[in-house]
């Protein structure tokens, strides 16, 4: 597929092609501090979340959370896949199109995520009338499935907008609304659980309240950045946005869908072990995402810079960014994950109290965090090397790499339940596995730097 052609809009002066180190470092911490608390938001609302579902007088609402994992997978990576895409779409047009394309690409992109989650709401219907599961546990599961992904579907659309703002740079205006959603999201979500006891449908309607009301005004913000807009670009929108979901969201959203694969076997076979390892899983699974804010951040300030470039820069202009920010995180991830002992606990208690109706989610989490902590750096790593490849250029060999190792995954998880049965054993092959993906990693992070210092990766 030929790129479709934007009059250009460019009138940006390329950087010079030598900078010092400090130069090109202090760049990108600028522009990943606002991208950071953007993060950080997240992480709290997800945090946030499981820690109210920890404390509430119940514990189904966290059980449903836990086994409802693979299907927040799923709806994630529809929403990466065309988030991204979008972002990678906002970043380009700072110096190969009009900015005022933007705003249709949103629009179109968000398009497509209601159908997609339509689509998948309806299939889920579908198998819950149908299928017959005695397990009290997984027919609940199976019951709430199709509301709890319709529920997730303002939030899906405001990530893209709020992708659009990320592409521009200009991402500390939008942190207000994303800050409101998150707030009203757990407040409802506290009060329906503590005070009404509704349980599981707490979530739901949490899922929707936030976003539902933050929506208008990211879509406003975004509306002022692109400015006026200009009507004969729509043919080369269409073309230029199918061909980002062709090339960067598609391996992107595939490379989540594998990943919410062997999540499908990890935590039903973890609950063979007891309930309180899926919950305590969940708890280290979402710790370990908030200990990745950074990393990911960083990658994708990175990834920005370097296609926010006018297509014809040099690679000198572009390895710069990629040959000093990524080693210097690495460096900063290993001194943060051996000093994790020191610290984490702190984290873990804030999420999961030692009370009477916790003490074995607590023992859990503690056995599960120990064993683990080596995944902290190579999954924060291999993350962050993940963001950048898929942006520029390299989503495919992503693909094909997460296939490998999931597939790995579930067969290690798998086999140490049904043959070895031993949990000590599931919690080590997942960090063999985990370093193993972090070189793959690194190594196809090689090749990226040897293809940008010869052409354009995309």
């Amino acid at each position: 597929m030929q790129p479709a052609i934007f009059p250009t809009g460019a009138d940006d002066i390329l950087p010079p092609p030598r900078r010092s180190v400090w130069s090109v470092l202090s760049e990108i911490i600028v522009m990943a501090i606002p991208f950071a608390t953007g993060a950080i938001i997240v992480s709290g609302l997800h945090l946030g979340k499981v820690a109210i579902l920890a404390r509430a007088p119940q514990a189904t609402p966290l059980e449903l959370q836990s086994m409802l994992q693979p299907a927040f997978l799923l709806v994630l990576a529809l929403m990466e896949g065309l988030a991204i895409s979008n972002q990678v779409f906002s970043a380009r047009s700072k110096n190969n199109w009009p900015r005022s394309a933007i705003l249709p690409a949103s629009w179109r992109m968000s398009g497509y995520a209601l159908i997609g989650l339509s689509l998948f709401a309806a299939i889920a219907y579908a198998v819950s009338q149908y299928v017959s599961i005695e397990d009290q546990l997984f027919r609940q599961t199976l019951d709430y499935l199709p509301l709890y992904i319709l529920s997730l579907s303002a939030f899906v659309v405001f990530d893209i907008f709020y992708a659009a703002m990320r592409g521009q740079g200009k991402l500390a205006r939008s942190l207000l609304p994303f800050l409101g959603l998150a707030v009203l999201d757990l407040a409802t979500t506290y009060v329906l659980l503590t005070e009404y006891n509704m349980g599981f449908e707490a979530v739901l309607i949490g899922n929707l309240v936030g976003p539902l009301l933050m929506l208008p005004v990211i879509v406003l913000l975004l509306k002022r950045e692109a400015g006026q807009a200009i009507t004969h670009l729509k043919e080369q929108v269409k073309a230029r946005t199918t061909q980002l979901l062709m090339f960067v969201g598609t391996p992107i959203a595939l490379t989540i869908l594998v990943g919410s694969l062997s999540a499908a076997v990890i935590f039903p076979v973890l609950a063979e072990f007891g309930s309180e390892y899926a919950s305590a899983f969940l708890v280290v699974m979402r710790f370990r995402v908030s200990f990745m804010i950074p990393a990911i951040a960083i990658g994708s300030v990175i990834a920005i810079l370097v296609n926010q470039l006018a297509e014809n820069s040099t690679p000198t202009a572009r390895l710069q960014y990629l040959g000093i920010g990524v080693p210097v995180m690495l460096g900063f991830y290993g001194l943060l994950t051996a000093l994790l002992p020191f610290w984490g606990d702190d984290m873990i208690r804030l999420l999961v109290s030692p009370s009477q109706n916790t003490n074995e989610l607590r023992a859990a989490t503690d056995l599960v965090m120990q064993g683990l902590q080596l995944t902290f750096f190579f999954v924060s790593g291999a993350a962050m090397l993940q963001v950048v490849m898929e942006q520029l250029g390299r989503a495919t060999q992503v693909l094909i790499i997460a296939i490998v190792t999931e597939i790995i995954t579930g067969g290690v998880v798998f086999y140490a339940q049904y043959v070895g049965h031993d949990l000590n054993m599931a919690i080590w092959l997942l960090c063999v596995v985990s370093g193993l993906t972090f070189a793959l990693f690194l190594l196809q992070f090689a090749f990226l730097l040897r293809q940008q210092g010869r052409r354009d990766a995309v």
